[in-house]
């Protein structure tokens, strides 16, 4: 029933408008030319250019968007592109043209001062990638029809893909920062979704290093709201925009209902699905309960589930030079994608254990679901901060991302890590388990 409304009443505006001659139209062009679009959600400190906003707000051309320390701001473009602003960010959208009648000279420009942001490609930006840029401080970001995260400040910039593809140069004098569109000279680098860390450029560098860690993606920094949407697990780029676009616009007329873990339930380590994926699949943690504390967090691309530590009370361990830990599993969750849907999905039977000698691990699990049973494994890698981490080549059917923990006064250890696997006739599985040291 609401459809038809919209319907009736997109018809009745359309009317109005041939009756009133062409005057209506030209002014909408003329508003479309000075305005980015609008504010579609506004949680906790939010302004633009000073003054507080809300959803429905419109966003002209040139206005400073901020957040505080509890803030989140979506900004949806006029070509149903998304600008997010996370906590503790300031961004400015300085130029956003979109030119119906030669879509290839659109022209699109952002500046993001400091902060965490997310960045989902508009249409009109996919007609026109050569004329987007996307600056911070020290750098330079082109698109190659993307959704990407980005963390920056004065003296650095980090930036991870979650679909599609980016090229990043530092500033230079070659790539300047009145520049329009990417840079794409000798010291430029690109990334594309699926490659494991991020691009990481330092004050006064010009080509940008990429560093195999997930643990230093901009979600570190600022972990998503809980209404932000994930990637699904699909390697159509343009498919995934499409399903980012409509859960968030889903988010502007309901909230998700969340399975909420209570602040005074908080666990040292926090591990769990933070995204509503169906009805039988709900999130069973809530992210927007933790601001007031100092975490550390770990999620991988594409996933539902995110591991999070207190880090007031644990952290990574400082790995030793020698020796080995024997794991054993205290509980997981997962579920598998499949043409029919989502479904809930057990683990089981898993096994880790961690070389120290050679800074290695290697891991194995059942994961179950409609009866079918599914043997996963992986070996990896140990850096000295404790994170564990599948290498592109190695000798595993999943791919792996964790910590090994220890709380304070604590002789035990804990580890847990997320886990994606590609699975026969197209199906995937993902998850999240939970280990302790074996007596």
């Amino acid at each position: 029933m609401q459809q038809h409304h919209r319907i009736w009443r997109t018809l009745a505006l359309l009317v109005c408008a041939l009756a009133s001659g062409w005057s209506v139209g030209v002014a909408s062009a003329a508003a479309a030319a000075t305005e980015v679009g609008q504010i579609v959600l506004a949680v906790g400190e939010a302004k633009m250019t000073g003054k507080a906003v809300k959803a429905g707000d419109s966003v002209p051309v040139g206005a400073e968007l901020s957040t505080g320390a509890d803030g989140y701001l979506y900004l949806k473009t006029i070509d149903n592109g998304f600008l997010i602003l996370r906590p503790g960010s300031v961004a400015v959208v300085e130029t956003y043209r979109v030119d119906h009648a030669n879509p290839a000279q659109s022209r699109f420009k952002f500046f993001l001062r400091q902060g965490v942001a997310r960045s989902i490609s508009g249409e009109a930006v996919g007609k026109a990638r050569k004329n987007f840029r996307f600056n911070t401080p020290v750098a330079a970001i082109g698109v190659r029809g993307t959704d990407f995260s980005i963390y920056t400040d004065a003296e650095q910039t980090r930036v991870a893909v979650i679909s599609g593809g980016i090229i990043v140069s530092g500033f230079d004098g070659k790539c300047l920062r009145e520049g329009s569109g990417p840079c794409e000279g000798a010291d430029s680098t690109e990334l594309f979704a699926g490659t494991l860390g991020v691009l990481q450029v330092q004050k006064g560098q010009a080509a940008p290093l990429l560093i195999e860690d997930n643990s230093l993606s901009p979600d570190m920094v600022a972990p998503p709201g809980r209404d932000e949407p994930a990637a699904p697990a699909t390697k159509d780029t343009a498919q995934h925009e499409r399903h980012a676009r409509e859960n968030i616009k889903g988010m502007e007329q309901q909230q998700v209902a969340l399975d909420l873990v209570k602040q005074e339930q908080l666990q040292p380590i926090i591990w769990g699905r933070w995204q509503q994926l169906s009805e039988d699949l709900p999130a069973t943690i809530d992210l927007s309960g933790l601001g007031q504390i100092n975490y550390g967090m770990l999620r991988l691309p594409d996933s539902a589930y995110i591991l999070l530590w207190d880090k007031n009370v644990t952290h990574p361990v400082v790995t030793p030079a020698s020796g080995g830990l024997a794991f054993s599993l205290q509980g997981g969750q997962a579920h598998i994608d499949c043409p029919r849907g989502q479904t809930e999905a057990g683990v089981s039977n898993g096994r880790l254990s961690m070389n120290f000698d050679q800074s290695t691990f290697s891991t194995r699990i059942d994961v179950s679901a409609s009866g079918q049973t599914y043997m996963l494994y992986a070996n990896g890698n140990i850096n000295k901060e404790g994170i564990l981490s599948t290498p592109q080549q190695s000798q595993s059917n999943m791919t792996v991302l964790g910590g090994l923990f220890q709380g304070q006064g604590n002789k035990d250890m804990d580890a847990s890590y997320l886990f994606q696997a590609t699975l026969n006739g197209g199906m995937t599985a993902s998850g999240i388990t939970n280990w302790h040291t074996t007596p």
